[in-house]
């Protein structure tokens, strides 16, 4: 088994080899480059979690083994500071009597026990909404408590979906939403997230989370923003987490978004669904047919690895890289 091929299987939510199949071919894998390739993919967690589950992390190519080790441990101590920052403004909120939902990355780690490998990816900051009426205030108090802005230079930007970027104490940054995206409405934000949302408790703390739709959809939509970037499995890994899970997702709706154009490139909309199908192992419903197009997931990891083997990646090869991957996807290649 070539090692693209090993790595997306050994990634993939459901279906694949039996678990005997690939703890012998981890054995025996080539090792060379195939960290890089984790890296450029950002799936360490996630791969240490099933090298784990499969009993194999110390019989593979120690290189990887070391490498994945160290970087899914930093990546881990990094989502911890995220979880206490999220805790941390939850207990703000609720001092100030204001109602928020936490979006993106926070949302997926506080319901791991509804998405199984939720929280197998690093989260980089703490999104959260809150009603347009009340965003400002909310801001001004959090600048009152000692949060500083992230970039002070930067000039007002009015109709910008969240205010300036924060960080407190534990330099994590807190973006406050007035939407989750620039052409949705802060009405119909509220209601897709919040009032549609759920409450879950994690240490005694409540939070208000999105539903499994707005989820999948967020998920959708923020990875197909930067289009240079867009077909990475770190990306497919948002929506395929739900999708795995077979929580109910409501397609029609997500049919009539894609319709409406809230992505705006149709063809990459397609075969990015198809790659997060591909990852999750399930087979797209219905609704979605004569949207999802086929993506060959192995066939671009194995072209990746080939490159990354060779050439080790710099900030302008992995643009490259991600560039040439969107647009070979969006052209159906």
């Amino acid at each position: 088994m070539n090692a693209a091929r090993l790595l997306l299987d050994t990634l993939r939510f459901r279906g694949g080899p039996p678990a005997e199949r690939l703890a012998e071919a981890w054995e025996h894998v080539e090792g060379a480059g195939l960290h890089r390739l984790v890296e450029f993919e950002g799936c360490s967690i996630w791969l240490y979690r099933r090298l784990r589950q499969l009993g194999v992390l110390d019989r593979v190519d120690p290189e990887l083994a070391d490498w994945v080790s160290d970087k899914a441990r930093e990546e881990t101590a990094r989502n911890l500071l995220i979880e206490a920052e999220a805790e941390s403004l939850a207990t703000t909120f609720r001092e100030l009597g204001t109602p928020a939902v936490f979006l993106k990355g926070v949302a997926r780690r506080l319901t791991v026990d509804r998405y199984p490998l939720a929280d197998a990816r690093v989260t980089n900051d703490v999104d959260v909404l809150v009603p347009l009426d009340q965003a400002r205030d909310v801001w001004r108090e959090l600048r009152r408590r000692g949060y500083e802005r992230t970039n002070p230079a930067a000039g007002p930007r009015p109709e910008h979906h969240h205010l300036p970027t924060l960080s407190g104490w534990r330099r994590v940054g807190v973006e406050v939403h007035t939407t989750n995206a620039p052409d949705v409405a802060p009405a119909e934000a509220w209601q897709r997230h919040y009032v549609a949302g759920a409450d879950v408790e994690r240490a005694g703390v409540r939070y208000r989370v999105p539903p499994a739709t707005e989820l999948f959809w967020s998920g959708t939509a923020h990875g197909l923003l930067h289009p240079e970037i867009a077909f990475l499995l770190v990306l497919f890994f948002d929506a395929a987490v739900i999708w795995a899970s077979g929580a109910p997702v409501d397609w029609a709706q997500i049919v009539r978004r894609l319709e409406a154009k809230e992505i705006i490139d149709r063809a990459a909309a397609g075969a990015w669904l198809g790659a997060a199908a591909d990852l999750a192992g399930v087979e797209p419903p219905a609704p979605l047919a004569g949207l999802v197009t086929r993506y060959d997931l192995e066939r671009e990891l194995g072209l990746r690895l080939a490159v990354l083997r060779r050439v080790r990646p710099s900030g302008v090869l992995r643009k490259a890289l991600a560039w040439w991957t969107s647009e070979r996807a969006r052209a159906g290649a």
